[in-house]
């Protein structure tokens, strides 16, 4: 334990501040194994959690090793999960002791893409009680606090996954977002967030504090410490055709680049502009 909360060393520092793209791209050529990648990231979280309270799980390593001539996307990339995300074997419990000791049967879709993708599964991070909080804090996790000051808030309901972003443990949140999940952690904590279009993201095995809810959805949403992974992001799991794996995604290859969509219900027109 003391090894891990050590200082990192100059090579891990400028492993941590690596782009995602990067990241893959060293991986593929032999620079960096995925397996350091996850140790160095490891440890991060690590000190994460002791500052903050931001970890609910450290999960079992399922670090890939590189492929001859390797395409995937995002290989060696440390990502962490929320805990609404299943993951075989853990608990997802949404902040609630009743769905401890209640391990999932099989990932969630996303979780299996990302896997699949060569991605690095390490954490699933703290969320508050029944996901409905503006700070992130449960009788089953406690208190997670902000990463710059702790006398402040992470936010919620991602607000473990924005505190281990924030302290460099991970390089991608997979979160969710109903009424700011993502957006109020990351503003919160100086990161960068998108609640994305409802059937842009998988959410088969994203399980939500209102199940049967439809008129407003809870979206699989990520979460970046910068504009560029994020962005990265983004393009890199939708070039993996998500649709072809779940039935809650929408087909967008379709779309004509820059042409704005606006689908009007029969009944329900949207707004006018508010005038500035």
């Amino acid at each position: 334990m003391r090894e891990a909360l050590a200082p990192p060393v100059a090579s891990e520092e400028s492993l941590l501040r690596l782009p995602l793209a990067q990241i893959v791209d060293s991986c593929r050529i032999g620079e960096i194994s995925p397996s350091t990648v996850r140790d160095v990231f490891l440890r991060q979280a690590l000190k994460a959690h002791t500052a903050t309270n931001c970890v609910a799980e450290f999960l079992p390593n399922n670090s890939t090793t590189p492929r001859e001539k390797d395409s995937r996307p995002f290989l060696g990339v440390p990502i962490g999960i929320k805990d609404t995300c299943d993951y075989e074997g853990t608990d997802t419990t949404l902040g609630y002791s009743c769905n401890v000791n209640k391990p999932a049967t099989s990932h969630s879709v996303i979780t299996q893409m990302l896997l699949d993708a060569g991605a690095t599964l390490h954490v699933k991070t703290t969320v508050p009680t029944g996901l409905m909080a503006l700070e992130t804090d449960s009788d089953l996790y406690g208190y997670c606090s902000n990463p710059y000051n702790p006398r402040f808030t992470s936010g919620a309901s991602t607000g473990g996954g924005a505190a281990l972003l924030a302290y460099g443990g991970s390089k991608i949140e997979i979160g969710s977002d109903f009424g700011g999940s993502v957006r109020l952690p990351a503003h919160f904590s100086g990161l960068y967030s998108i609640k994305a279009s409802h059937g842009r993201f998988p959410e088969t095995g994203m399980v939500s504090f209102s199940p049967g809810l439809q008129g407003i959805h809870l979206v699989t949403s990520p979460m970046a410490q910068n504009l560029e992974d994020l962005t990265e992001f983004c393009h890199r799991f939708i070039d993996l055709e998500p649709w072809k794996n779940c039935h809650t995604v929408g087909r967008f290859s379709d779309l004509n680049p820059g042409q704005p969509v606006l689908r009007i219900h029969t009944s329900v027109c949207p707004c006018p502009l508010a005038p500035r």
